[in-house]
């Protein structure tokens, strides 16, 4: 490990995945579970960045392949656990995959990790499935954006990009071509349709259902760079370019990420987390894994530098009683998961 801190988020994942008594995740684990019940769907984000940390841990540390081979297929496991999965049952009993794009998106990932990691086929029809699932479901539509949930009229952009890249991610493993059509069509409409004319970022949500829905949005552009800098490298890029020149902002001489633009008035949402002089910890947060996936070096020392003083404070509060709750924001299993992906960032495929 490179660092003590980066070992302790190790720790606390391979501790959490070693564990023999899952039972769903806990208000201890994720912190958004202290405020909302089902936790907003952080339980499989967190596992879905657990499952490419491990991967890239597989990949820069091949000796080590039977114990990674291990806390992947944990997180299997856990991602198809009844107390995460919105099925409720085994999914491979499930006749109909339905409106749960946002789940999918993660699992698929999972699913693509776990077969990088072990090259093992034991999941492949699975997700082979929920890739032909994901992609038919997309191109069902003229804006090429999949349903996330049943009950929420709402498509984000940054999702469909995560739903993308994880049909990319089953082409990689078995040598198909079944994202191509997908990935052009999406493209094509997000450059002819969904471009803020103001700033050239990419807009947040495509159905409108929501005030912010035609603005760009710094959570979902950190999420969507990520996801896109590995089956679309240069729109990534230039995204990340405009999105720093936009939306960067520093404060005390640290750098963050705003969640909205300077000129317009949006509060904090389950998404955003909260928000601090206009700068969003969700976008701030993800935006480390956005820079090394597109391998901006100095941009991920500048958050680093940002984000280590508090995660240092945090981490020594976070067993203090009545204070421990807000000090999980930046040391829960979301929160390790996605620093320790972006801080392990490998290139799985040559």
């Amino acid at each position: 490990m490179k660092s003590t801190k980066q070992y302790k988020r190790y720790k606390k994942v391979k501790d959490f995945l070693l564990r023999s008594d899952f039972n769903g995740f806990t208000k201890n684990e994720l912190f958004i579970m202290n405020f909302i019940k089902k936790g907003w769907g952080h339980d499989i984000a967190a596992l879905s960045n657990m499952a490419e940390a491990i991967a890239n841990l597989s990949v820069s540390n091949p000796k080590q392949k039977e114990l990674y081979s291990t806390l992947i297929s944990e997180v299997v496991k856990r991602a198809i656990h009844r107390k995460v999965s919105p099925y409720k049952k085994n999914i491979q009993n499930v006749p109909n995959l339905g409106k749960y794009g946002y789940y999918l998106e993660h699992l698929n990932i999972i699913l693509g990790a776990y077969k990088k990691v072990t090259t093992n086929d034991q999941y492949q029809n699975l997700n082979e499935r929920i890739t032909i699932h994901l992609i038919n479901n997309s191109m069902s539509y003229s804006n090429v954006h999949a349903d996330l949930l049943p009950y929420v009229k709402m498509k984000w952009s940054a999702d469909q990009a995560a739903i993308i890249y994880s049909a990319w991610l089953f082409d990689r493993n078995y040598g198909t071509e079944l994202s191509v059509e997908l990935k052009n069509k999406w493209l094509k409409y997000m450059s002819k349709y969904r471009i803020h004319k103001k700033t050239g970022l990419f807009k947040t949500e495509v159905l409108g259902t929501r005030k912010y829905s035609e603005e760009p949005r710094g959570c979902s552009l950190s999420y969507m760079i990520h996801y896109m800098g590995r089956f679309a490298p240069n729109i990534a890029l230039q995204q990340w370019e405009l999105y720093k020149k936009i939306m960067s902002k520093k404060v005390f001489g640290k750098m963050g990420f705003r969640e909205y633009l300077p000129d317009y008035k949006g509060s904090w949402t389950p998404d955003s987390g909260p928000i601090i002089s206009g700068i969003g910890i969700a976008a701030t947060g993800l935006a480390l894994n956005a820079a090394s996936t597109v391998e901006d070096k100095v941009t991920f020392k500048k958050l680093e530098s940002t984000m280590n003083p508090f995660y240092s404070v945090f981490s020594k509060a976070e067993f203090l009683p009545l204070i421990n709750i807000m000090t999980k924001i930046g040391t829960d299993l979301l929160s390790s998961s996605i620093w320790l992906n972006a801080e392990t960032k490998q290139k799985w495929f040559i």
